[in-house]
């Protein structure tokens, strides 16, 4: 197993910032979606489909 500490939270500020730079020097979004994952992907990633079918089983 290899561990590699707090490379990802790192690069993923990096990559924040960077998004946000663009997105200020451009004024608004419009530039930075073709190098960003889909709201989709999100959602895949946290499982919300799961999340969606326990809301329906534990909040009815």
């Amino acid at each position: 197993m290899t561990i590699y500490g707090n490379y990802g939270i790192r690069a993923a500020t990096t990559a924040m910032q960077d998004a946000f730079r663009r997105i200020i020097a451009d004024g608004g979004v419009q530039n930075v979606h073709k190098d960003i994952v889909p709201v989709e992907e999100i959602f895949r990633l946290q499982k919300m489909d799961q999340v969606k079918a326990d809301e329906k089983r534990f909040l009815a």
